[in-house]
């Protein structure tokens, strides 16, 4: 999954809209608990300050730097709501003042209660 304006970094170089190379978006891939890898614009996941702290925490290795970030204990259908939050907020800013993908939850349903559950808990733990 790709949260950058949905489009690939593959698809954007291979348009004629692509970036040059003094703009071209840096990505890092968050890996959910179940393997789910999710393509974020490297601007958005520093919203996270946990993110954030483990990236820049992280030396260049022999092939440049840490581009994939996994999280052990963070399901996909989590992950990828807080992708989408991070994405949102980086675009709208500290002005966004609701997130649309939980107006669709039912708090009578269990499984709806149980989402909003772990996604606070990742929220916390991420901080963002």
């Amino acid at each position: 999954f790709f949260f950058d304006s949905f489009h690939t970094p593959e698809m954007a170089e291979s348009s004629s809209m692509a970036p040059s190379e003094e703009s071209k978006t840096e990505y890092v891939t968050l890996v959910s608990a179940e393997s789910c890898s999710f393509v974020l614009d490297k601007q958005a996941a520093l919203v996270s300050k946990m993110i954030k702290e483990m990236l820049e925490g992280c030396q260049e290795g022999p092939f440049g730097s840490i581009d994939r970030v996994p999280f052990a204990e963070i399901g996909a259908h989590v992950l990828e709501l807080v992708c989408t939050y991070l994405a949102e907020r980086n675009n709208k800013g500290s002005s966004m003042t609701e997130f649309a993908p939980l107006k669709h939850l039912d708090p009578s349903k269990e499984e709806d209660r149980q989402t909003v559950v772990e996604l606070l808990l990742a929220a916390n733990y991420l901080d963002c």
